[in-house]
């Protein structure tokens, strides 16, 4: 896709996600502008920084031949590009190269901020800023960073290691849509189904091997004349959908020390769950904690078609 071409994804879903996130977001540098702190945004999947909706017509009132309406609606790297107050620097993050051009194309536009982009791929990004930045002060920055990280994946791409760098910063605030349906379509209802491909990708985005204890329960079946050759036991999977999710807010809370809130459900037209997106907060501070959860919890409860549960 060249960097002229139009970004076409999401929905619904995509519209209630980008609300949340752009509410925190200026409530974010407005509570702590003046507290001492450099403020940062990393977008880890930033996409072109817009995307394209096609409304269609109106039968009644449309000319004949008329063509359905296009309109560029902003994306999570220019929401943050117009957070009032701003960030004092942002990193954007994205490996397709039309996007990338896209996003170099949108940074012009705001010459007045601080901008890094990366066209690398995120988890690398990621960590190494999570590793190297002084998130907990320096003898030239006292107060050190705060940071805002936004993990948005197309698909299953963000590897555990990444989300404990994140943890370990202390500082940082993260939005993490977890692809639940990725996770319920990848474990199969019987276990011995996943392969070793499927079961080495739920590893690297869970962080752990021990979810198929979790997931699946042996089961009784019928004896049969193959019993007496094989004796390897049936395990099926008795986690649905929502127990999936319980278990990817427990393995965060496991590594954030400050809070993790219970997620907002995002669905389909029909209903259908796609993703869980977490608000989690490395800094273990009980102010900032209070703080940050009665605002998150704020707005992943504000009024949209996806849902929460507590836990």
């Amino acid at each position: 896709m060249s960097g002229d071409e139009l970004h076409r994804f999401g929905g619904r879903h995509t519209d209630a996600k980008l609300k949340k996130l752009s509410q925190y977001m200026s409530t974010y540098t407005t509570a702590l502008k003046d507290q001492g702190f450099v403020l940062a945004y990393i977008d880890a999947f930033a996409g072109s920084g817009d995307r394209t909706e096609t409304h269609p017509t109106l039968p009644l009132f449309a000319a004949p031949g008329l063509e359905p309406e296009t309109v560029s609606v902003a994306g999570s790297a220019r929401l943050a590009f117009e957070t009032k107050p701003p960030f004092e620097v942002m990193v954007l993050v994205e490996k397709d190269p039309g996007r990338f051009a896209s996003l170099e194309k949108l940074s012009r536009d705001y010459p007045d901020q601080k901008v890094r982009l990366a066209k690398d791929d995120a988890n690398d990004v990621v960590q190494k800023l999570c590793k190297r930045l002084p998130w907990h002060g320096s003898p030239d920055m006292p107060k050190g960073m705060r940071g805002l990280l936004f993990l948005d994946p197309y698909g299953m791409e963000v590897r555990w290691e990444t989300i404990e760098a994140v943890a370990a910063t202390k500082a940082i605030d993260m939005w993490c849509f977890f692809p639940l349906m990725g996770l319920y379509r990848q474990a199969a209802r019987e276990q011995f189904r996943i392969d070793d491909k499927k079961r080495s990708m739920l590893n690297l985005v869970l962080g752990t091997s021990e979810w198929e204890n979790d997931w699946y329960k042996p089961v009784e079946r019928p004896l049969s004349m193959f019993d007496l050759m094989e004796d390897e036991e049936i395990r099926i999977r008795t986690a649905d959908v929502d127990a999936i999710e319980g278990y990817v807010q427990r393995r965060l809370q496991s590594i954030f020390r400050g809070v993790v809130l219970p997620p907002s459900r995002i669905t389909n037209a029909r209903g259908a769950p796609l993703a869980s997106l977490f608000f989690a907060m490395a800094n273990p501070s009980p102010k900032a904690v209070a703080v940050g959860k009665r605002i998150a919890a704020h707005i992943l409860n504000a009024g949209s078609s996806s849902h929460s549960r507590p836990r």
